[in-house]
């Protein structure tokens, strides 16, 4: 049985998945630093389970042939609003966080809204395209000020947020991890972006080709980023000493 994600530690918005920050790609990096062998289900569980991907996929799915058929805007966006408030009706039924409940709901309202503000069928990928920008200069800020994303979460795993870059390897596997997740947004606009505006200007099928890049750039490039990120920290796994551990105080101090 797989792991079940925390749906308050991705961003799920016109069917793509933004990196975790402890549930997924936490895990991945703790199962890598860890030397633990890769596997299907581990993938699986760290782009959020079977679950996951369908409350990603189905919403997105559904109103690219929604739209596809009917070419109206305003009717393609009831379809993916009930997928997400089954899905939330489903996490309140079990009694989940109200994060979880909710946050599966935020991403389809934002595309939905973008589509009734500007009555364009290719608008329901709009806040995809301030999503990604916004993860390409967090990443590249923090790339730039030597503290890359990926580093911060081998600090939080190993117990001191600057005991990583006193080890080369460490520092290495952070950079070259955290530029690997800036490409993979870079890649998604410099392939969504043009189709977006082609759609815009009127080319027949730019629609079509906007919505099935969508899914196909979404949730499989992120398990392929997911994998090369465990296998790049697996590699050097062996090369780093285990982190230190902190003494517990007394209880009479």
């Amino acid at each position: 049985m797989t792991s079940e994600p925390d749906p308050a530690e991705t961003a799920l918005v016109a069917g793509e998945t933004a990196p975790r920050l402890s549930g997924g790609l936490g895990r991945v990096v703790e199962a890598g630093m860890s030397g633990e062998t890769m596997t299907a289900g581990g993938v699986l569980a760290a782009i959020g389970g079977w679950r996951g991907v369908i409350e990603s996929l189905a919403p997105a799915t559904v109103y690219l042939v929604t739209f596809a058929l009917t070419r109206d805007a305003y009717l393609s966006v009831i379809a993916p609003l009930a997928i997400a408030l089954l899905g939330m009706v489903i996490r309140l039924i079990r009694r989940e966080p109200l994060i979880a409940v909710f946050s599966g709901m935020l991403g389809v309202l934002v595309c939905a809204a973008a589509v009734l503000f500007t009555g364009e069928g290719s608008s329901y990928y709009l806040p995809g395209f301030w999503i990604n920008g916004a993860w390409i200069a967090a990443h590249l800020i923090s790339l730039l000020a030597g503290w890359p994303i990926i580093g911060l979460l081998l600090g939080f795993l190993r117990g001191s947020f600057t005991e990583w870059k006193t080890h080369r390897p460490l520092r290495r596997a952070a950079q070259v991890c955290t530029v690997l997740w800036i490409a993979l947004f870079a890649a998604r606009l410099a392939v969504q972006l043009p189709l977006y505006l082609a759609d815009q200007a009127g080319s027949s099928g730019a629609f079509e080709a906007l919505g099935v890049a969508r899914l196909v750039m979404g949730v499989p490039l992120f398990a392929l980023a997911v994998v090369f990120t465990w296998l790049v920290l697996s590699r050097v796994s062996a090369a780093v000493p285990a982190p230190k551990a902190v003494p517990a105080k007394s209880s009479d101090e």
